[in-house]
């Protein structure tokens, strides 16, 4: 029973160093306060717009990037 629970442990530990990191959207002089707001608006137009599921997300990564965003990998 023991060894079965720190088996588990140990695949929970590598399973969390083998995850890929979170991206976020980034735009030089702006806060991720202001990304997030940002965000948050592409997200409430493209919602209004009545987009299918499966393009919203395209369709808000097309917004940010209007905006001058762009998506990168969190090295954190």
């Amino acid at each position: 029973m023991i060894k079965q629970a720190g088996m588990l442990v140990a695949v929970a530990v590598l399973a969390g160093c083998a995850s890929s990191p979170k991206p976020y959207w980034h735009k030089p002089n702006a806060t991720s306060d202001d990304a997030y707001t940002e965000l948050s608006a592409c997200r409430f137009q493209i919602g209004l717009s009545k987009i299918d599921k499966d393009n919203e997300e395209l369709m808000v990564a097309h917004c940010m990037r209007g905006k001058g965003y762009r998506l990168l990998a969190n090295d954190s």
